[in-house]
C-alpha cells in the first residue's frame, strides 16, 4: 500500500514539474512550511508564557 501512495505522489510530482513547472508542488511546499512555523512559534510562545 505504501509503494502504492509513493508511486502516485511521485507521478503528480512528476506530472506537475513538467506541465506546470512546479507551481502547485511549490506553493503546496511554501503552505508546508508557513504552518510548521507558524506552530513552532506558537509552541515556543506557549513555553514562554509556562515558564513565567
Amino acid at each position: 500500500m505504501f509503494r502504492l501512495l509513493l508511486v502516485i505522489i511521485v507521478l503528480v510530482v512528476g506530472y506537475d514539474a513538467v506541465v506546470h513547472q512546479g507551481a502547485y508542488t511549490r506553493d503546496a511546499w511554501n503552505s508546508i512550511v508557513r504552518l510548521t512555523s507558524s506552530s513552532v512559534e506558537g509552541a515556543k510562545e506557549l513555553g514562554e508564557r509556562a515558564r513565567n
